[in-house]
């Protein structure tokens, strides 16, 4: 086990207990000089990646996602597609089980916190059929639809649009580039940039929480770890 990455773990999930915010907490990473296990700097994704991750209370999921058989590019949540199998005490924890826990929990109030009192949201859900649907990888709110220069139409983060780059660098996507996707639960939209050339990830939201992201981003973070894989003696196994 590597104790620097464990320090850093803990110290995640003992800020957020502290209601710091995930994107708070990888901008004080940053600020650290700590890097992902890509070299890259913290995006909130990858913190909520962290904070859910079962590993690190000692346990492993196995088969927690799957790649489908017509779309061998991709990676799935699995619910309940194929077998998975729980093991609980598979190794040494870096958070105690009621710690990892306390965070769920606080996760899960914040949700429902997000959807009371969000006026500025509301009021663009229902114009249009991507409306609320569309989600900013960086601060998590959704995308508006904007007429921009020449009457093109785009996506654009509401946070930027608001408050401007300094609160969030946002993103923006164009209105064709979304033709033709069948988009039916929120997704969040990541900007990949490949041989130059400019690409778009879509990513459900429910995954982009908990650190999986499709083919175009780096396996390296699809479980939302930060340590090396970890082999100890099984204990107790539960067939889901």
């Amino acid at each position: 086990m590597n104790r620097k990455e464990a320090e850093i773990v803990s110290l995640t999930f003992d800020l957020y207990l502290l209601n710091v915010g995930s994107s708070r907490i990888g901008e004080l990473l940053d600020y650290m000089g700590v890097k992902t296990v890509t070299g890259t700097t913290w995006e909130s994704g990858t913190i909520n990646g962290m904070l859910c991750n079962e590993k690190y209370k000692g346990d492993f999921h196995l088969q927690k996602y799957y790649t489908p058989e017509n779309k061998r590019n991709h990676t799935r949540k699995n619910s309940g597609e194929v077998q998975s199998y729980y093991i609980s005490e598979n190794h040494e924890p870096i958070v105690s089980p009621e710690i990892w826990e306390k965070v769920q929990e606080v996760r899960e109030q914040r949700k429902r916190d997000r959807n009371i009192g969000q006026d500025s949201t509301m009021k663009f859900q229902n114009r249009y059929p991507l409306s609320g649907m569309l989600i900013c990888p960086y601060c998590g709110k959704t995308l508006r639809r904007r007429q921009v220069y020449k009457k093109k139409i785009q996506w654009l983060c509401s946070t930027y649009i608001e408050k401007g780059v300094k609160t969030c660098k946002g993103i923006r996507i164009d209105d064709a580039e979304l033709q033709g996707l069948n988009i039916t639960e929120q997704t969040v939209i990541e900007e990949v940039v490949k041989n130059g050339k400019k690409h778009y990830c879509y990513t459900s939201k429910a995954d982009f929480d908990c650190g999986i992201r499709n083919s175009t981003v780096s396996a390296e973070i699809e479980d939302g770890s930060v340590l090396s894989s970890v082999n100890r003696p099984r204990r107790t196994v539960i067939k889901l």
